[in-house]
């Protein structure tokens, strides 16, 4: 589910090129504190529902010099990483009558195109965009396109930037509401539950850094 990572699991290597196709960079979502996150909110009649999970990998490939061109991303989040806060309604929400996480155990969602980029604030060492981006949401095996508005940031590496993960990084936000009858996602045969105690649309806000350089790269660098 606002994206909503083990296919969003991407299998990462740890040789990844820095460079990306069309000159940009190759940002990987890799932090061991797990500080990224995507988190879902259901507010219904009778029922207000937040939901997180810290397991997001991918990666972006960004032309801070080029923001419109050649553009692509892909996160993963696995299912069965969705918490609610109450294990009951967790497990209820990954089986057959929600979202079948035995069937269907990523959540996956791919951008591939930029159509508007905006600078927002420059430094000498840092840039931040907002962006429209579009491409599809993969969830309970069907998949639909998507549109959102996001916000970028570019930092080249400093000691400060350090602080939070090593090489150049990106800061992304982004945040895209979900239509839960666009995925066939019903709640349980025979109980009316979607619009009552969850919401027939969840507001999906993703939270993430990404960097040129994966922790294991800069521990084999040391």
């Amino acid at each position: 589910m606002k994206i909503f990572a083990r296919t969003l699991l991407l299998v990462i290597l740890i040789n990844v090129p820095v460079l990306a196709a069309g000159g940009g960079q190759r940002f990987i979502a890799e932090d061991p504190a797990n500080r990224n996150t995507v988190t879902f909110k259901s507010e219904a009649p009778l029922e207000d529902i937040i939901g997180t999970t810290n397991q997001v990998t991918g990666y972006v490939n960004f032309n801070p010099d080029k923001p419109l061109e050649n553009g692509f991303a892909e996160f993963t989040v696995p299912v069965n990483s969705l918490s609610t806060g109450i294990p009951l309604r967790d497990e209820h929400m990954r089986s057959a009558g929600w979202l079948n996480a035995e069937a269907n155990p990523d959540i996956k969602l791919i951008l591939n195109k930029v159509s508007k980029a905006e600078l927002v604030k420059q430094t000498d060492s840092s840039k931040t965009f907002d962006l429209t981006v579009s491409g599809e949401l993969t969830l309970h095996g069907i998949t639909r396109p998507i549109k959102m508005e996001a916000r970028i940031s570019y930092l080249e590496e400093s000691e400060r930037t350090r602080t939070r993960l090593p090489g150049n990084l990106l800061a992304i936000r982004a945040g895209f509401p979900v239509k839960l009858a666009d995925f066939n996602i019903t709640g349980p045969e025979g109980m009316a539950v979607i619009g009552v105690k969850v919401s027939e649309i969840l507001e999906i806000e993703v939270n993430l850094f990404a960097s040129t350089i994966t922790p294991a790269q800069a521990k084999n660098n040391q």
